[in-house]
């Protein structure tokens, strides 16, 4: 018994482990994707989803169609619950990357505009809208496969302060938990967290979402997913109904809300023993602190560079606006995201500008008076690119603190017509190539340093569609000539890819409207 309630769920109160009443008085704003937050569900015959749901803080669920309707999940919500009874959260995983779990799949998206949204770890959708409302979805999977589904939104609660507060996503702090053992009158009292779940182990649940449309999703560190329905029992004192598997027992939890943060407070009993769970709560939905953060029209270095479209995709990358600047660029294994501080926060004494992989600094840079990354400062091993530039913006030298590599780089007419580096441990040549060109215009600024002229920056290239890493060639590059006894090749370019005569396919791309 005492090993089943470890599985136990939990309780909200924001600032003790005692007992409170519930309700509080909610203080949060608005999550980001309010408006278009909801659970469509999708009328199309023969259709592989049953329902896509986008929630009010960037999180989605996406269920699939399989036989038996939403609740048929392959997941282990069923068998935990029978095992634990009277339980609130159970048992899940992932927060930032796509987690799929039986015929569920839920992740993180951004908006891409245009009523576009893309779903990390699955692909992009497209609402469709008659007037105000939703009549079809066009979904993109990663594959690149397109197809439209007819799709209405289901009800939605009503919007008053504590639904408002409590629909959005939730991560979980610490579990504060207390058993009596009825026969031996033992008591365990403990607290757990994500980072020291103690005998939860990986059932320890790391976030929750509450939506408008009722549903209710629980994570945990295995990556599986509880997928729940919650409605009120008394909205002012806070107490939630919650039913796994669509069955409603009168199971209930009480909620707590104070600023930013939540408690939810759950009790279990039976002839045994009892349970009591306290589960801390905090979500990142709130108003912004710092002004001036919000990114100035007309002075986005985007148009240094680019003086034809921007891009959409390259590869499986996909990439976000915001009043002209690139704000993100969202990959298959992470999320990365361009701070320009000294634009929102100048003489806040920050670095010019960050590159984010969710929470965490990967590169901080220097701008030069062009307006490009001269010093690039990689956080993870703590080593130092720097970028020369000739008087038109063209990259004229780099010393690659990664690879310790010294590049030199010609340029003639606009065109890079050789590029050769020296490795700086002991000045031994390395790779020294030519380039030639056929005319074929760059119309749309296309510049990849490693795929098409063997300059192995890896991520610093997201620089380049910042604007904040030099400008492209002229002309696109027909041929690489080696001059050190290497192999030649020739370049194929169409409007939505790049190839060379070794690699049937080295990059596509697509770019904004």
């Amino acid at each position: 018994m005492v090993m089943a309630l470890l599985f136990m769920a939990t309780g909200f109160t924001a600032c003790s482990d005692d007992d409170d009443n519930g309700g509080g008085t909610p203080s949060l704003g608005t999550p980001q994707y309010e408006e278009v937050s909801g659970k469509y569900a999708i009328t199309s015959q023969g259709s592989p989803y049953e329902s896509i749901e986008l929630g009010a803080s960037g999180n989605y669920i996406v269920t699939l169609n399989y036989g038996g309707g939403y609740y048929a999940a392959a997941n282990t919500t069923a068998s935990r619950t029978a095992a634990n009874g009277h339980k609130s959260l159970l048992n899940g995983g992932a927060r930032t990357r796509a987690t799929q779990d039986g015929n569920v799949i839920y992740g993180t998206f951004t908006s891409l505009g245009g009523n576009e949204y893309a779903l990390e770890g699955f692909g992009t959708v497209k609402l469709e809208y008659a007037g105000d409302n939703v009549t079809g979805i066009e979904v993109t999977t990663q594959g690149g496969q397109t197809t439209r589904y007819t799709a209405e939104k289901q009800p939605v609660m009503g919007g008053d302060d504590m639904t408002n507060t409590l629909c959005r996503t939730w991560r979980i702090e610490k579990i504060h938990e207390i058993y009596i053992d009825k026969q031996t009158g033992e008591k365990e009292d403990y607290t757990v967290t994500p980072d020291n779940p103690g005998e939860y182990g990986y059932d320890m649940p790391i976030e929750v979402m509450w939506s408008k449309s009722g549903t209710y999703l629980v994570s945990y560190r295995d990556e599986t997913i509880g997928l729940a329905e919650w409605k009120w029992r008394n909205r002012g004192a806070g107490e939630i109904y919650y039913a796994w598997d669509g069955e409603w027992t009168g199971d209930y939890c009480t909620i707590t809300f104070e600023g930013n943060k939540a408690v939810i407070h759950d009790k279990w009993e039976d002839e045994y023993g009892s349970d009591e769970s306290w589960t801390y709560l905090v979500t990142d939905d709130i108003p912004a602190e710092t002004p001036g953060e919000e990114l100035p029209q007309g002075q986005s270095p985007l148009a240094n560079v680019f003086t034809g479209k921007l891009f959409k995709t390259v590869d499986d990358d996909r990439f976000v606006y915001e009043n002209g600047f690139l704000t993100q660029i969202i990959k298959s294994y992470e999320t990365v995201t361009f701070r320009y501080n000294y634009l929102t926060n100048p003489g806040a004494g920050l670095p010019d500008v960050q590159v984010m992989d969710g929470d965490e600094v990967e590169y901080e840079v220097e701008l030069n008076a062009q307006g490009f990354a001269e010093r690039v400062h990689g956080m993870a091993h703590g080593d130092v690119s720097t970028f020369t530039y000739d008087a038109d913006g063209h990259i004229t030298a780099i010393d690659d603190g990664r690879e310790g590599r010294l590049y030199k780089l010609e340029w003639q007419g606009g065109n890079l017509v050789r590029v050769s580096y020296t490795h700086k441990s002991d000045g031994r040549p390395g790779d020294d190539n030519c380039y030639e060109y056929g005319g074929q215009d760059n119309t749309n600024n296309l510049m990849f340093y490693y795929k098409t002229f063997g300059i192995d920056l890896d991520e610093i290239q997201d620089l380049y569609y910042a604007g904040l890493l030099g400008k492209a060639t002229a002309q696109l590059p027909a041929s690489e000539i080696s001059l050190d006894g290497g192999s030649n090749h020739t370049f194929t370019w169409t409007d939505g890819s790049f190839a060379t005569d070794e690699i049937h396919e080295e990059a596509t791309f697509t770019f904004m409207d």
